[in-house]
C-alpha cells in the first residue's frame, strides 16, 4: 500500500477523570466548628440567663426556698456605715493594725476593721415571710448581753455624712433601762413615741420587708442582740437576731478627747504632718487634739 492511501490513525479521546460528589453541607468540617462554637454560645447564654432568672425570683419561689426554716426568716443584716443616720464617729479597738489604717481608711470601718459606732450604731435587718397567711411582726427589743461598761478609748475616726436620709427609722436608747423601739420622724406626730404601740410590720409571703434599727448610746460601751415577738401559724413566737457572724452588735458612747490612744483629723481640714507633709491620714494622739481644740484650732502644727 501506497503511502498515500494510508490513512491515519485516529486519535482515542481522553478520558475525563471522575469529578468528586459533592460533600453534604452538614458532613463539611467548617459546620461541625460552628455547631461547636454555636453550641458552647447557647449554653453559656443559657446559664446566664438562668443565673439572673434565679437572682430575682418570683416571691412565691422564695418563699419555697425558705420554708423549711420557719414562718419568718433574717434574710440579711447589714450595717449602715455612712448616711446621716449612721455613726456619728468610730473607734478601733485597742490591737487594731494603725500602720494599714494610717494607708488607707476602710470603706466601712465597723465591717472592715472591727470599729465600733460612736453614739449610734444603724443596722437594717431584711425579714422574709414564707407562709401563705401572712406573719406580724409585733415587737422588737434590743437584749444586752452583758451590762454597759465605760467607752471605748482606742483610735477614734471622724466620719463624714453622704447625706440625710428620708427613710423612717426605729431609734432605741440601748444605755437607758428597757430600751424599747421608738419613731424617729422630726416631721411626724408620733416621733418619740413607742413604735410597737400602735404599729405592727406585716410579713407576707416571700415579700421582703427591711427594718432600720438605730442604737444610741451617750456614755456608755454597750453589747446587744434582738429579739423579734412575730404571730404566726397562729400563734407567738420570738427569734433572736445577732449581727453577722453570730456577733452582738456593739455601740460606745463618746469619751474625752484626751482618754483617746489616737484620733484621726478630718482630711478637709487639710492638715498637715508635723514634718510638713501634706496626708489624708493624720493622727495624732488625745492630747494633741483636745489641746488643739482648747486653742481653737483646726490643725495641730
Amino acid at each position: 500500500m501506497s503511502p498515500r492511501n494510508k490513512r491515519p490513525r485516529r486519535r482515542k479521546a481522553p478520558v475525563p477523570s471522575p469529578v468528586p460528589a459533592p460533600v453534604a453541607w452538614w458532613k463539611r468540617p467548617v459546620t461541625w466548628l460552628l455547631t461547636i462554637v454555636v453550641g458552647a454560645v447557647a449554653t453559656w447564654l443559657g446559664a446566664v440567663v438562668l443565673g439572673a432568672i434565679n437572682q430575682w425570683k418570683p416571691a412565691n419561689e422564695l418563699a419555697e426556698q425558705l420554708a423549711g426554716r420557719g414562718p419568718v426568716v433574717v434574710l440579711d443584716v447589714k450595717h449602715v456605715p455612712y448616711p446621716q443616720e449612721g455613726a456619728l464617729d468610730y473607734v478601733y479597738p485597742a490591737g487594731a493594725d494603725l500602720a494599714r489604717l494610717d494607708a488607707k481608711r476602710p470603706d466601712d470601718p465597723a465591717v472592715e476593721a472591727g470599729a465600733v459606732d460612736i453614739e449610734r450604731s444603724t443596722w437594717e435587718i431584711t425579714l422574709v415571710g414564707t407562709r401563705d397567711e401572712a406573719g406580724e411582726a409585733v415587737d422588737l427589743r434590743p437584749v444586752l448581753v452583758e451590762p454597759c461598761r465605760p467607752p471605748l478609748t482606742g483610735t477614734r475616726e471622724h466620719n463624714d455624712s453622704q447625706g440625710d436620709s428620708k427613710k423612717i427609722v426605729l431609734v432605741t436608747h440601748v444605755d437607758r433601762p428597757n430600751p424599747r423601739m421608738l419613731v424617729d420622724d422630726p416631721d411626724g406626730e408620733d416621733a418619740g413615741a413607742p413604735f410597737f404601740s400602735t404599729h405592727k410590720i406585716t410579713l407576707p409571703k416571700g415579700e421582703k420587708n427591711v427594718i432600720q434599727v438605730r442604737a444610741l448610746s451617750a456614755k456608755q460601751h454597750c453589747r446587744w442582740r434582738l429579739e423579734l415577738d412575730y404571730l404566726a401559724d397562729g400563734r407567738r413566737q420570738t427569734m433572736v437576731i445577732s449581727a453577722p457572724g453570730d456577733k452582738p452588735f456593739e455601740v460606745t458612747g463618746r469619751a474625752d478627747d484626751s482618754a483617746y490612744a489616737g484620733i484621726y483629723l478630718n482630711p478637709l481640714n487639710g492638715c498637715r504632718a508635723k514634718d510638713g507633709t501634706e496626708t489624708d491620714r493624720l493622727r495624732i494622739t488625745g492630747a494633741e487634739y483636745a489641746q488643739m481644740v482648747r486653742d481653737g484650732r483646726s490643725c495641730p502644727y
